[in-house]
């Protein structure tokens, strides 16, 4: 068949664009069901690559934009709950510098040292505007946990976009038998070093923000300026 219409070459043209475009986009239980079998390349604390992450972020991509993926540009309310990171981009499990976790602190930011981050949670009730964010942490022989809590909001311009601004950091014991001169001598603090820190409120300075790009019933994708993350819900 010869087409001569200049419209009837146009029309399969564009049909032939949207036929291409339909067979790249994926079912999202199957955009899905690929990124969780990708993660577990991944275990907690081994380097985050740029070949990882790259590979990561493409299956990460391909669920954001699959064929029955919720729009969220109308609310991003539904992030409520308790969640667990699977995986960051900024790869915060593994070791971290104590000096770089206590520099906030009174006489912190001395220890040499290195510890361990396990796992990491997140507690979001927009509603409440309550965030926390829990790291399980061990260094030496010593478990803790180092939990950072903020105001949390949903912004009024972009309604997948939370806005986060802490307000206080704490150091606390991660089992019963650890005391709090324990922990302060692991993390390279002085006896009288205060454990928590409360930051200023209201300062007008601007809030962190991530945009949820993706969530259901128990995943989320977050992606802030630098980084993104893959988040699976818990409670």
């Amino acid at each position: 068949m010869i087409i001569r219409h200049p419209s009837a070459r146009y029309l399969l043209l564009l049909l032939l664009v949207f036929s291409a475009a339909a067979q790249a986009q994926v079912s999202t239980d199957a955009a899905k069901a690929a990124l969780l079998e990708v993660i577990k390349e991944y275990q907690p604390g081994m380097p985050v690559t740029e070949a990882l992450t790259a590979k990561i972020d493409a299956a990460t991509s391909a669920l954001e934009n699959s064929t029955e993926a919720p729009n969220l540009q109308a609310d991003a309310s539904g992030a409520d709950g308790i969640w667990i990171n699977m995986f960051s981009s900024q790869g915060i499990l593994g070791d971290i510098d104590v000096s770089f976790m206590t520099r906030a602190l009174p006489g912190g930011g001395q220890s040499g040292g290195k510890a361990t981050a396990l796992t990491v949670l997140q507690e979001l009730h927009p509603e409440q505007r309550f965030y926390r964010n829990m790291m399980t942490m061990i260094t030496g022989d010593v478990p803790f946990l180092y939990i950072a809590t903020a105001d949390l909001g949903i912004s009024k311009t972009k309604a997948n976009d939370l806005e986060v601004q802490f307000h206080t950091i704490a150091f606390v014991p991660g089992r019963a038998d650890v005391t709090l001169g324990q922990l302060r001598s692991a993390l390279g603090l002085s006896e009288d070093s205060p454990l928590e820190l409360q930051l200023p409120r209201n300062t007008g300075r601007p809030p962190s923000t991530s945009t949820v790009t993706y969530l259901d019933n128990d995943l989320r994708i977050n992606r802030g300026k630098d980084y993104f993350a893959v988040l699976q819900r818990l409670l």
